[in-house]
């Protein structure tokens, strides 16, 4: 049973008394301050990407694909059809992608086209489309602070959120893979538990949660955590109808939505394909069966005891389990399990946001574990200092919330920007309380000081430097810029030769192919999307053996030329798994004889001709 807690002496010493929700700022003033520091980060963000934006030099090769897929969307693809043909051909790779995150960045640039144009169109959707999305997430997690901690720690909790580089790597102009779309959907979710009308709330978690699986089913995770809470909330409600309002609601909102956001993103083949990597038939047991079963089953006065609510909801567990072990059994070993050994073990293994926190390196370790025990430590203290018993339940809710994203981002790197964003709210009640405290001191500078180095210290970017400076981990040294072309002619732009060239089927590096897809006409061997399998082990064949082993593949699927990034991290790691494979050979310029150099002016590509 949750009870008031009371902090101990020197806690009561040193904090002031809680703020209450209207005693400090106005809804129009809140209101106002987040939209504020939205357009302020917005613009930073902007002005940082700038020279970005202008070359199309986009952050990560999952970012052009997501171009790619919209392109040939609005080039009259299917919309029903995300296969990339021109990897791997003749007959391509089904990405495991969904539509959803293709659509605002679609309907942004039909909206602009007449406007600026399809060039200016493009640049500008993908650029205004992520930051749209940081806008849902900054809105998403000053109001779950709001309805926890009042208005004042809602501000804070937004202004430490523009200083969270984990969360806003993920929404930085022309990121658009889907990471940030993500974020924002699981925050939606989270900030809609808390909601004072519980059926709206549990409406709005179910559809999120919802779309947050059609786009990823990584979200499983954190949907299972969202949804054993609701689920104990229901459990131990007793005569509180809340609970069971937003329970039922959101079992239902979630089963529905998964229903018709497939149907409205597929095909009827589709309905065929049980894909373990993605939401579809195969995870239609537990993902749709289970929860309509358990708002069917959790009618008003069905069960009065909490053992029968928990009966219940385990009968609805077993029929939506039961169905994915009888019509998808190979799910119940994860997604990536039927993935080729080799395959894993060259490239997916070496993806370092899919890996666990242990993989990174120190300075990263830092940045992802260090601001949410702050972030954690603040819900805690919420918690004990509650003055009701409703305040008390919902910190504690938070908190179980945000220590299971936190494991989650310590096993899967990529994972982060959810668990820093979950540690915010308990980082604005912690920042509202001490600087509340400072306050009261009587010299300025010392409040002024102190103030500074509060913020500094509880935001998760001052926290991260701090923690980095103190192991000796920071350093002057400027972060390496992607090379920029000297001026647009064929001669002096190495991708600009490349496009140059007659259309061809080329090898390629699996890192540096989503670029040159969207850059130039070629088609390519394979790309890093574990569908096409079959295509990156002929590309991890092709450079990990030897030059008669890509010779022979390449003759047998008709590829004309080989290209490299000497400098990239794949061309390292295939030199020195295999150092008289063809990629060492070519990387110390000493390709077989049966290539011959093509030019391509400055730059760290290189690329070769078939000539046998």
């Amino acid at each position: 049973m949750l009870v008031k807690h009371n902090f101990p002496s020197h806690f009561e010493r040193a904090l002031p008394a809680p703020i209450g929700i209207g005693s400090d700022l106005s809804p129009k003033a809140f209101r106002m301050g987040v939209t504020a520091i939205w357009l302020l980060t917005a613009s930073i963000l902007l002005w940082m990407s700038f020279d970005r934006i202008g070359l199309l030099v986009m952050w990560d090769p999952d970012d052009y694909l997501r171009l790619l897929q919209v392109r040939d969307l609005l080039a009259g693809q299917s919309y029903f059809d995300v296969t990339q043909y021109r990897i791997d051909p003749p007959h391509g790779v089904p990405m495991h992608w969904s539509r959803l995150p293709d659509l605002p960045i679609a309907g942004a640039i039909l909206l602009l086209k007449p406007i600026l144009g399809a060039t200016l169109a493009e640049r500008t959707a993908i650029s205004v489309v992520p930051l749209a999305t940081f806008a849902g997430s900054l809105a998403a997690v000053a109001s779950a602070t709001r309805r926890l901690a009042g208005r004042r720690a809602a501000l804070a909790a937004a202004m430490l959120a523009a200083t969270t580089p984990a969360l806003l790597f993920h929404i930085l102009p022309m990121r658009i893979d889907h990471h940030g779309l993500q974020t924002m959907l699981g925050l939606v979710a989270v900030a809609s538990c808390f909601d004072r009308r519980p059926r709206r709330g549990g409406v709005f978690a179910g559809v999120a949660v919802a779309a947050w699986l059609a786009i990823s089913i990584e979200a499983l995770p954190m949907v299972t955590a969202i949804s054993a809470l609701l689920a104990c909330r229901f459990i131990f409600a007793a005569d509180d109808l809340g609970p069971w309002r937003c329970f039922r609601a959101f079992a239902a909102a979630m089963g529905i939505g998964g229903i018709v956001i497939f149907a409205s993103t597929h095909d009827l083949a589709a309905w065929r394909q049980p894909w373990c990597d993605a939401f579809g038939p195969a995870w239609f047991g537990p993902l749709v069966l289970s929860p309509l079963a358990a708002a069917l089953l959790v009618r008003r006065g069905f069960a009065h005891s909490a053992g029968a609510r928990v009966a219940l909801l385990i009968l609805a567990g077993i029929a939506g389990g039961g169905v994915l072990a009888l019509t998808a059994p190979a799910c119940l070993a994860g997604p990536f399990a039927a993935l080729d050994p080799v395959v894993t073990h060259y490239w997916y293994e070496n993806v370092l946001e899919g890996m666990p926190v242990w993989r990174q390196s120190a300075s990263d370790q830092i940045a992802l574990a260090l601001f949410p025990p702050i972030g954690l430590a603040g819900a805690a203290l919420a918690w004990r200092a509650s003055a009701t018993r409703a305040a008390a339940r919902d910190w504690l809710a938070l908190l179980a919330l945000g220590c299971a994203a936190f494991l989650l981002a310590l096993l899967v790197q990529r994972a982060g920007g959810f668990a820093h964003a979950m540690a915010l709210p308990g980082a604005g009640w912690l920042l509202v309380r001490i600087l509340g405290r400072i306050g009261d001191w009587r010299r300025i500078g010392a409040r002024v000081l102190a103030s500074a180095m509060t913020i500094l210290l509880l935001s998760p970017a001052g926290a991260t430097l701090a923690g980095q400076a103190a192991l000796g981990l920071v350093t002057t040294t400027p972060p390496k810029e992607p090379a920029k072309p000297a001026s647009a002619c064929v001669g002096c732009d190495p991708v600009a030769a490349i496009a140059a060239l007659p259309r061809s089927y080329i090898l390629a590096g699996l890192d540096i192919t989503p670029r040159l897809l969207v850059n130039t006409p070629h088609l390519y061997a394979g790309s890093s999307h574990h569908r096409g399998a079959a295509g990156i082990r002929r590309v991890l064949d092709s450079f990990l053996g030897a030059p008669e082993i890509a010779h022979r593949i390449m003759r047998a699927r008709g590829m004309r030329y080989v290209l490299i990034d000497r400098d990239g991290q794949e061309a390292e790691i295939y030199r020195k798994a295999a150092p008289t494979g063809l990629m060492a050979r070519l990387v110390r310029n000493d390709p077989p004889a049966w290539l011959e150099p093509v030019p391509l002016g400055p730059g760290p590509l290189r690329m070769w001709r078939r000539v046998a």
